[in-house]
């Protein structure tokens, strides 16, 4: 006697191969969706971890500029620690000190003992009077270590740590000293000077820009820099999740289809012997539980191979792929609960899936069974027009509440939730829609394409229902292949423009740490060099207030100095006749917001660092108006300007114009040396560097969409082989009516086809229907659609198809007919 559990394993038998292949569709998917999400993870992590590397516990920096010799004091503290959302402060104080009497001016802070600098620069000694801190490269060059003595403005200090080189900063000279300590040598006579600036952890509830705008009524003049809180990082990762969440939605749905119809395939297979089962006397249950053991040993299976592919995949094939595609270094760590609970909720997915086929299997008596090719109509009914009704209108809800919520956090959450459940409407309604064109076409059908066409189309709607699987399949496959490859596309052309907008000129020089020695006289240097065409100094942003018409309307605009004349002579700015001392060139966005044109006058004020007010300069002319794409800034106004040029005005940026970029990089050779804080890029690298970095996320993506199209497409083929090859016995009477073999052949092909470019067709609009919802996320973006692409898959797949199914058309219809028929 054989149990419940030895009859499941014995009816495997009948459908071996149906059953691999299941087992193996489960291990490619599970493999697939933790590989994703373990990585994802690690990148996050990671990120997180080069954070603090960076930042430490700092949330946020609050101060001054060196330049404008300005302090904060205790007091001015005390204002900031009573600010909602404000946890703790550490105040740093910066100074430049002379070491050993070799290095004249190293980077010198002055800190407290709390564990908020200590995360901020990486020390764990508290510092006293005459100890200090110093970094692993000064250690080096004065062969120094843990307890020696250093000279620092000619004094003696006892080393009490050194410092590891700081992520990004292996060359940075440092040197850490009590607060106390540094605070001797300000060039100041206050006595309640507490830090240049400080560090400030937060609660993580309040929104930065309310904490900003809280330190900015405390002082207008403080600089506020938010550490944890990149926005390019924060969209990156936004943008990585959705692709995330969408890629893995379909990845489940093309499991769930290629399962569906591999379940058929298993159980066509063995329906002889379930008929024999209910002959015999099995119950319904029996029938069910027999099934059931199926299904589970081979999810089970499944899961536990997918599980063991990925963690192989994670511990050897991803190292070994970061290394041979130079991809950047990323954690390889597997987070057992994370994989645990992928595995067995991607197997508690697809078990509640496959319990149609539990089901079906338990209501079938013998002669249902034998007769499951039977026709199987498809039936609109009042309660699914009711349930489709009511998630189109939540759907519908989310979209318009993620909308109105500018697509940002919660909105861009429920914007995705909203256009998941409209693709899923829509993929729900296919076969009824699929069911529908078929009628319509029937008799168009037949008169353009014949009657082997017309019986194709004729024979194909009772199959609908059953062959679903596989145009859904084909359908989500689609749709990860155009979401896919418009995110790749969208985001390449977007960063080329946003390059293109970054290089004015080919080369960039960046005073980041607004160095007041960086000046207008090495800007002419420059202009000097003999691969250098031209060159134009952008300065820093001014602190200016235009009164305009008439003193009724006041702006703080954005205003930058540059050399108005030399944009003039290289064609980016109109050439125009005017006191440049006395003009400004306007951006089309702030005229038209102040109805501004060319010839009006603009009465300025710069704010007067001395008497810490704004100072009238008189009226500037409007010399022209630009496009807004051309410049950041609101208006430009001439270095010859009569605004004075003082401390507080620096050359921040200097663009050189040059068709050598090597030659010209090698004459810059002595701005390194000189100003060694200075950054230089020029375009030509920034590009190579991204379209690496491109390719490289670009490769990624096709490695996991070349698996899913060959597991797709040979799954899609497996079943229409078998639905073909079940219904012989079918053609085999259409061919004694008079069908030629030629004639079967075409009629083969006309259905396979039907289904494949259906589905091709429908993926794409879906696809399509897709990525323009997602794009409301954020409005205003381009969307670009790799075409050409999309056409070569289709191509491909259609190939494949056409390719396989002539071959068993046309053994099938040069069979005898008498085998056919007995068969």
């Amino acid at each position: 006697m054989f149990n419940l559990k030895a009859i499941a394993l014995k009816l495997f038998r009948a459908a071996s191969t149906q059953v691999l292949t299941s087992i193996g569709i489960i291990s490619v998917s599970i493999c697939l969706l933790m590989t994703m999400s373990v990585y994802i993870w690690n990148a996050h992590a990671q990120m997180e971890e080069e954070m603090y590397a960076i930042f430490g516990d700092a949330d946020m920096l609050v101060g001054y500029n060196p330049e404008q010799k300005m302090f904060l004091t205790n007091d001015t503290l005390q204002e900031f620690s009573q600010i909602d959302g404000v946890t703790e402060l550490s105040p740093i104080l910066l100074a430049h000190t002379n070491v050993e009497g070799v290095l004249p001016s190293v980077y010198t802070m002055g800190v407290e003992n709390d564990n908020l600098v200590k995360s901020r620069y990486h020390f764990t000694e508290d510092l006293v009077e005459g100890e200090v801190i110093i970094s692993q490269n000064i250690a080096d060059m004065f062969d120094k270590s843990v307890g020696d003595t250093i000279e620092l403005e000619f004094e003696a200090y006892t080393i009490k740590e050194v410092l590891p080189p700081l992520l990004g900063a292996s060359e940075f000279q440092m040197v850490i000293l009590p607060n106390a300590t540094v605070k001797k040598w300000l060039p100041t006579t206050e006595k309640d000077v507490a830090g240049l600036f400080t560090l400030i952890q937060t609660d993580g509830n309040t929104d930065y820009m309310t904490l900003t705008m809280n330190f900015q009524q405390i002082d207008r003049t403080l600089r506020v820099d938010i550490t944890s809180e990149y926005e390019v990082v924060k969209a990156n990762f936004q943008a990585l999740a959705i692709f995330m969440i969408v890629l893995s939605v379909f990845v489940l749905l093309i499991t769930a289809m290629l399962l569906l119809s591999t379940f058929q395939l298993v159980f066509y297979k063995i329906k002889g012997q379930l008929m024999v089962l209910r002959s015999l006397g099995a119950t319904s249950e029996q029938v069910g539980k027999i099934v059931q053991l199926q299904l589970v040993m081979i999810i089970g299976v499944g899961a536990i191979l997918g599980t063991c592919l990925n963690v192989v995949l994670m511990d050897q094939w991803l190292p070994l792929m970061i290394e041979k595609m130079q991809l950047p270094a990323a954690k390889t760590d597997i987070p057992v609960w994370l994989v645990l609970c992928i595995g067995i909720g991607i197997s508690v997915i697809l078990y509640m899936a496959s319990q149609w086929q539990v089901q079906k299997s338990m209501r079938l008596l013998p002669m249902q069974i034998a007769s499951e090719n039977a026709e199987t109509t498809l039936k609109w009914t009042k309660g699914k027009l009711a349930i489709m009704s009511f998630v189109f209108i939540v759907a519908l809800l989310c979209m318009l509440n993620g909308i109105a919520g500018q697509g940002g956090g919660d909105g861009a959450l429920l914007i995705l939730i909203g256009a998941l459940m409209i693709c899923l409407l829509a993929l729900y309604s296919m076969p009824f829609v699929f069911s529908a064109i078929l009628k319509a076409l029937l008799r168009p059908v037949r008169v353009i394409f014949g009657k082997e066409a017309y019986l194709a189309c004729q024979q194909l709607m009772p199959q609908i229902r059953k062959n679903m699987p596989i145009i859904l399949s084909i359908i989500g496959l689609m749709v990860i292949l155009v979401f896919g490859t418009t995110l790749f596309k969208t985001g390449q052309q977007s960063g080329r423009e946003y390059l293109e907008r970054t290089f004015e000129t080919p080369i960039i020089l960046k005073n980041e740490i607004y160095d007041a020695t960086f000046t207008l006289d090495v800007v002419d240097e420059i202009k000097s060099l003999p691969s250098v065409d031209a060159v134009y100094a952008k300065s820093n942003w001014l602190q200016v207030k235009a009164l305009m018409n008439e003193g009724a309307t006041e702006e703080y605009p954005a205003v930058q100095m540059v050399d108005l004349q030399q944009l003039m002579d290289i064609g980016k700015l109109p050439v125009v006749q005017g006191d440049l001392t006395r003009g400004i060139f306007v951006t089309e966005q702030f005229a038209a917001h102040n109805d501004l044109s060319m010839g009006d006058q603009v009465d300025l004020q710069y704010f007067d660092w001395e008497i810490e007010d704004y100072t009238p300069v008189g009226s500037l002319e409007v010399l022209a108006v630009v496009p807004d794409s051309s410049f950041y800034a609101d208006f430009f106004i001439d270095w010859s300007s009569v605004i004075p040029i003082d401390e507080h005005i620096l050359v921040q940026e200097v663009m050189v114009q040059t068709t050598d970029i090597e030659q010209t990089l090698q004459e810059l050779a002595f701005i390194k040396s000189e100003w060694p804080a200075l950054t230089i890029k020029d375009e030509q690298t920034s590009i190579e560097e991204y379209n690496k970095m491109f390719y490289q996320r670009w490769s990624l993506f096709v490695s996991v969409m070349v698996v899913l199209i060959v597991a797709t497409c040979l799954g899609v083929i497996q079943t229409l082989l078998h639905t073909i090859y079940s219904k012989r016995s079918d053609y085999a009477i259409q061919r004694l009516v008079g069908l030629s073999p030629n004639g079967l052949m075409k009629l083969i092909l006309t259905q396979v086809l039907s289904f494949i470019v259906y589905g091709l067709a429908v993926g794409c609009l879906i696809g399509v229907l897709l990525t323009e919802l997602l794009a409301l996320i954020d409005k205003g973006s381009p969307i670009i659609f790799d075409v050409r692409l999309l056409v070569l898959v289709s191509s491909g797949f259609i190939l494949a198809v056409v390719g396989t199914f002539v071959v068993q058309g046309f053994m099938i219809s040069r069979k005898k007919l008498a085998n056919e028929l007995l068969d």
